[in-house]
């Protein structure tokens, strides 16, 4: 009992604990991909950076308009809304669309940008003037996409390419694998902040709109979209691990094995016990049937009839053989219900008496 108090007492300071850290957090932190919070995960950096350069860089949940580039950094967006922002492109701007997962062009992932269990660094190995002064960058646990027809590929790994332009109009998408090259503890590795500038403030007087990510809970994707490719993939593969083998548990092959019976008792107290049963339940008319049953194989078998004979040939037969009454054999086969105990009896004796005959008879034939 004494350990159990220290158990609760000992779970209780560590809540206390966990809820002041917690609490303790300044609020202007911010949120993930936030591009007013300076933790590590979010984005403030690459927008300070661009304001350092005299870019007008404006953080709205409104898309752009006029002319300039826009940054999404997740997208949350309505199929209206998705398809206001490429009109806005095909006007001429350049949108960089940091979210992976989003359908604002079709793509394809075609593998990611770690080699084995190290997230190497990325050479851009094209021809894009953004990334002109971009010798490597760094974005770990990003995806690399097929090359659709007409786009240009850079950054390329596998199959893939981490960094894909796809002419729309008279402007540009720039998909990117993932948002981790923009974050704040990444935007200061390798050329990371050099490519983010030129791709979004390519020339002087460039405006720039950071679209701002939703909060948790308000973005309008559902949980499946939430879900990674590759864990909806495990979580398939458990499933068919677990009807293979329920299916495996539930079939068994091959001809029926016969148990042992738990409790093995003798017939006669089997008897006893049906007896009993049907007494208390008052089922004569059951009792009755049993009775006349066993009587119609018994005298179908000693009288070489099939077992299926029905009453009427088993009583025209044994009338025949032995010379009783057809009318009260067929009585004893086909009774009547019982109307009490006492005319269940006399039935029962009738039956006996019967059987007693018939076997007599036809053994002294």
């Amino acid at each position: 009992m004494r350990t159990r108090q220290f158990l609760v007492w000992g779970l209780l300071v560590v809540g206390i604990v966990v809820a002041a850290v917690v609490g303790s957090q300044r609020a202007d932190q911010g949120l993930p991909l936030d591009p007013t919070s300076p933790r590590p995960s979010g984005t403030k950096a690459l927008v300070d950076t661009l304001r350092d350069l005299g870019v007008d860089v404006s953080v709205s949940s409104e898309l752009p308009t006029g002319s300039g580039s826009a940054l999404l950094l997740a997208d949350d967006l309505t199929e209206d809304r998705r398809a206001e922002l490429l009109e806005w492109v095909n006007d001429g701007g350049t949108l960089v669309v940091a979210d992976p997962s989003s359908p604002v062009t079709p793509m394809e992932p075609a593998g990611d940008t770690s080699i084995g269990f190290v997230e190497a660094q990325l050479e851009p190995r094209c021809a894009l003037p953004a990334v002109r002064d971009v010798g490597r960058v760094s974005a770990p646990g990003a995806v690399v996409f097929r090359v659709p027809p007409g786009a240009q590929a850079c950054f390329p790994r596998d199959q893939g390419s981490w960094l894909v332009a796809v002419p729309k109009g008279a402007g540009t998408v720039v998909r990117l694998g993932g948002a981790s090259a923009v974050l704040n503890r990444e935007i200061g590795k390798a050329d990371n902040a050099v490519l983010m500038v030129d791709l979004l403030a390519p020339g002087p007087g460039a405006a720039v709109t950071v679209l701002r990510p939703p909060k948790p809970g308000g973005g309008s994707k559902g949980l499946g979209a939430l879900i990674a490719p590759r864990v909806k993939l495990a979580l398939l593969q458990l499933l068919i691990a677990f009807l293979l083998l329920a299916l495996w548990r539930s079939r068994r092959l091959g001809r029926p094995v016969t148990e042992p019976t738990a409790v093995r008792i003798r017939g006669s107290e089997l008897v006893v016990a049906v007896g009993n049963l049907l007494q208390r339940a008052r089922h004569r008319r059951q009792a009755a049937a049993l009775l006349s049953g066993d009587l119609r194989r018994t005298l179908a078998e000693r009288l070489g009839l099939p077992a299926s004979a029905p009453a009427q040939q088993v009583a025209e037969t044994a009338t025949a053989r032995t010379g009783i009454q057809q009318e009260r054999v067929l009585a004893a086969l086909e009774p009547s219900m019982p109307r009490n105990e006492a005319e269940l009896v006399a039935l029962g004796q009738e039956i006996d008496t019967i059987r007693t005959e018939v076997v007599s008879a036809h053994g002294a034939g």
